[in-house]
């Protein structure tokens, strides 16, 4: 008898266990079925974050390749612009050379005519006197004529630095 009641406390025992067991593990069930739930619902959220993060980045991206496209052309401008500048200097310093070639080139002709006229006050005070010998005169006259040569040369160069200006 005492196997017999031992034997029914086992079985009443297992049978509740095995009930609360069936009920525990439809509680798990939907506890797990509603953890998978949230679960999928936070990756969701997760996703659609990284999809928002991604799209800022992106743009984030663009803007500076923007920002990077418009600081080259900016510089391409100012390097554009410093050539000009570049090539202004150039053509006025030509022209202050131009004016300073000229103005030396009539400085030349006003020498070589000052040499002229004094050669040819020479010649004449020592032909008026009779001091110069024929040597003398004709190496007045040479030097008179080599002037006047320099002086055609000089005034055809002046010339030609005029039409350059």
């Amino acid at each position: 008898m005492k196997k017999l009641l031992v034997v029914a406390i086992v079985s009443l025992f297992a049978i509740g266990n095995s009930y609360s067991q069936d009920t525990q593990k439809t509680k798990d069930s939907l506890l797990v079925v509603s953890n998978v739930k949230k679960d999928s619902l936070i990756a969701i959220e997760n996703a659609k974050k990284d999809a928002e993060t991604l799209k800022r980045i992106e743009q984030a991206e663009k803007e500076q390749k923007r920002l990077e496209k418009e600081a080259a052309k900016a510089k391409k401008e100012q390097k554009k612009a410093e050539k000009e500048q570049k090539k202004l200097e150039k053509k006025q310093k030509q022209a202050e050379k131009l004016q300073s070639d000229i103005s030396g080139k009539k400085k030349d002709i006003e020498k070589s005519e000052d040499k002229i006229s004094k050669y040819e006050m020479k010649l004449a005070e020592g032909k008026r006197k009779g001091k110069l010998s024929p040597v003398d005169i004709q190496k007045l006259n040479d030097k008179i004529a080599k002037e006047r040569i320099t002086i055609l040369k000089d005034t055809e160069k002046l010339k030609k630095l005029e039409r350059k200006q």
